[in-house]
């Protein structure tokens, strides 16, 4: 960096930051650090600060000057969901493999541009050389699009299906030419199969229970199959879940099973609670009504009975993850195109 009359500008310091928070150096290197008792009035001044100054500790500065980093940042949501949970695992197994260690940094359940942009900052501090964003919630997306700091290294967008909807200019001018891409499962393709699956064995009155409406991968399956039932001359209807068990029994037992022949769900942990609640009502599955899910989460094949559904390969997804992250660090070519999905079938259909 330069100043306005060409001499080299120093680099902010730790003081820097603190002055420019009203706090002290130790509070900035707890932010820094991850400590999580640092109250957020506080935590939320000095990532502000870190970012409008450009701040890197002096050790990542060190570590610049003899080579490229091997620390390689992983933004999670909150929760617990199988996909972004395996995804994320499947990433961290691929990068430790490749020589690279992950930081992690998680997002809350109801997550607000404030923190991702504190937990980019926290690992842009901790000189990393790419970040990962396991989280295609709406909501994340957003708050990716609304940033302010300078984001100088590559950003990989991991479960993005509308890939529109990903900002391409996340980069301040000057901050460093930083780029972003965007991996993603075919779920529009994995909701046909499923679909065609039932047609072939001539359900026509299909329900779907969709995920909550912050999740892209919810929206494209919920869109999916409306626009397909509607190409054949059939009704959809959709009833709202939120990804549990719970959301699904609830959907179950609120059907009215005389005029409905499948379930299509948006999700295997949905798919569960519809089992149970059919199982309740006494309809056999797939004898009165056929059920099918979506993931194959490893429990999948074991419900009673074993459940249809559709496999994602979370492990390939988090290997081209990877892959997207080291093509835009080395500027090479990486593949762009959708991993596509696998359809199982079992007896619930």
């Amino acid at each position: 960096m330069t100043t306005p009359n060409g001499r080299p500008r120093k680099a902010p310091t730790i003081f820097d930051v603190a002055e420019r928070a009203g706090v002290s150096h130790q509070t900035v290197s707890r932010v820094i650090n991850g400590d999580p008792t640092v109250r957020d009035g506080f935590r939320s001044r000095v990532t502000t600060a870190i970012g409008e100054l450009g701040y890197r500790p002096r050790a990542a500065a060190r570590a610049l000057a003899g080579g490229r980093s091997r620390a390689l940042g992983l933004v999670s949501a909150g929760d617990a969901l199988y996909g972004p949970s395996s995804t994320a695992i499947g990433f961290e197994r691929a990068a430790r493999t490749a020589g690279y260690h992950v930081l992690l940094s998680t997002l809350p359940d109801d997550p607000r541009p404030v923190d991702l942009s504190e937990a980019l900052t926290t690992l842009l501090a901790q000189d990393v050389a790419a970040v990962v964003l396991v989280a295609a919630d709406n909501r994340v997306l957003d708050a990716l699009g609304s940033l302010t700091m300078a984001v100088t290294v590559p950003v990989v967008v991991a479960n993005a299906v509308q890939r529109d909807a990903v900002p391409t200019d996340l980069v301040v001018p000057g901050s460093g030419g930083a780029t972003v891409s965007a991996v993603a499962i075919d779920q529009a393709a994995g909701t046909t199969m499923a679909l065609q699956h039932l047609f072939d064995r001539g359900h026509r009155r299909i329900v779907h229970i969709a995920g909550p409406g912050v999740s892209q991968e919810g929206e494209v399956r919920r869109a999916t199959y409306e626009r397909t039932m509607r190409s054949r001359g059939l009704t959809p209807v959709v009833l709202d879940g939120d990804w549990t068990p719970a959301s699904g029994f609830a959907a179950g037992r609120s059907l009215d099973v005389t005029a409905v022949d499948a379930v299509f769900a948006g999700n295997d942990q949905m798919a569960l609670g519809v089992l149970h609640a059919f199982a309740e009502e006494g309809l056999r599955v797939p004898d009165d009504i056929a059920v099918v899910g979506f993931d194959d989460i490893p429990e999948a094949a074991h419900f009673t009975p074993p459940l249809t559904t559709v496999r994602q390969d979370f492990q390939a997804m988090g290997e081209r993850v990877l892959a997207s992250a080291r093509a835009l660090l080395e500027g090479g070519q990486h593949d762009e195109a959708l991993l596509q999905p696998e359809l199982v079938v079992r007896r619930s259909s």
